[in-house]
């Protein structure tokens, strides 16, 4: 739905455009979508995209990096390993347009350098996981670099492609959100069982 007033002010505006490209992005990809797409949902003169973001690839990693920082203050401090996967993946669930525009970036090939210009989370989560291995809470054997990605591609394959997996692995039976917890429950089982 487009807007009917224009927004003005810098602030207004660039917010305006980021809420229009992050929508547009989540729903078409990249790639699908123009400048003048942007700037006509944004309700601005597609100059005004050019003139805050540069180019609609500096935009596109404005974007993600925008989508990022919703992620992190909805993750806020979490104080282990559980809490922080648990915070992760009702992050994720809430703010659907990041994988939705991560993902469409990739299957697009539609990004030049960064995919994003900080990883803070999945930082994080190391080293959580790296002080519980000192602590000896954690099984050291792994290295938290592998369990992070591993996990973080867990949960983003199962927002992605649950369509696809649940009916696969005879899952579909159950509520969608309900299955997604058991297969996350099952993970963190694991986990915790490896000490």
């Amino acid at each position: 739905m487009r807007k009917t007033t224009r927004p003005t002010g810098k602030d207004d505006v660039m917010t305006a455009i980021l809420d229009a490209a992050t929508a547009l992005f989540a729903a078409k990809g990249v790639a699908g979508v123009s400048v003048r797409d942007i700037a006509a949902r944004a309700n601005v003169n597609h100059g005004l995209v050019h003139r805050h973001f540069g180019s609609k690839e500096n935009l596109r990693l404005q974007v993600q990096n925008h989508l990022m920082e919703k992620i992190n203050a909805d993750i806020g401090a979490p104080e282990n390993y559980a809490d922080a996967f648990i915070r992760g993946v009702a992050a994720l669930r809430k703010n659907e347009a990041f994988w939705k525009v991560l993902a469409r970036t990739f299957l697009d090939g539609q990004f030049q350098g960064n995919v994003q210009s900080a990883f803070p989370f999945l930082q994080k989560m190391t080293g959580i996981i790296a002080k519980a291995q000192k602590d000896g809470t954690f099984d050291k054997r792994t290295d938290p670099r592998l369990l992070v990605a591993g996990g973080t591609a867990m949960v983003l394959g199962l927002l992605v492609f649950e369509h696809y997996l649940l009916p696969a692995t005879g899952l579909d039976g159950e509520p969608a959100g309900a299955a997604q917890d058991a297969i996350l429950q099952a993970f963190m089982d694991l986990l915790r069982n490896s000490n």
